[in-house]
């Protein structure tokens, strides 16, 4: 003998059955799906970030080779073989000082070594040179090419 089901109970119709059955398959489906995006999106995220620790790499080294080479051309040989092959610069000749104030008369010569100039900080200048405040002390050294003349100071 069967038994009737309780009142409030009925036994699922063959509809509601694969209704069911499709919504399971379909949450499978769908976190089948998502997992195989993720995983690609894990992958591609893995050759990129390869990419970029090779870029660093090759920056890093590129970059020590530049500090190698900035250092290389700080030395003073370096220094002195750039300014005589490139600009065109030679050391001074041991020959007299003259001194004397920039843009007016009254140049005075002395016989010693010229004391290097110290850069003027308050305007950004030089005390010597083309860019000499006028009246200010200068002091030249003599030729520094065989065939020039000693600055005049009038």
């Amino acid at each position: 003998m069967r038994r009737a089901p309780p009142a409030g109970r009925r036994r699922p119709s063959g509809g509601g059955r694969v209704l069911r059955a499709a919504l399971a398959a379909l949450l499978v489906a769908a976190l089948g799906v998502f997992h195989i995006w993720s995983r690609t999106r894990v992958v591609a995220a893995g050759y990129r970030l390869g990419q970029l620790q090779a870029e660093h790499t090759r920056l890093v080294s590129e970059q020590d080779r530049l500090r190698i080479e900035v250092e290389t051309l700080r030395a003073p040989r370096a220094l002195e073989e750039f300014a005589r092959t490139k600009l065109g610069m030679a050391p001074p000749d041991s020959g007299p000082v003259w001194a004397g104030t920039a843009g007016k008369g009254g140049g005075i010569h002395l016989p010693g070594p010229a004391e290097p100039s110290l850069p003027d900080v308050g305007r950004g200048r030089a005390a010597a040179g083309p860019a000499a405040v006028p009246g200010r002390q200068v002091a030249f050294r003599g030729p520094l090419r065989a065939g020039r003349a000693p600055p005049r100071v009038e």
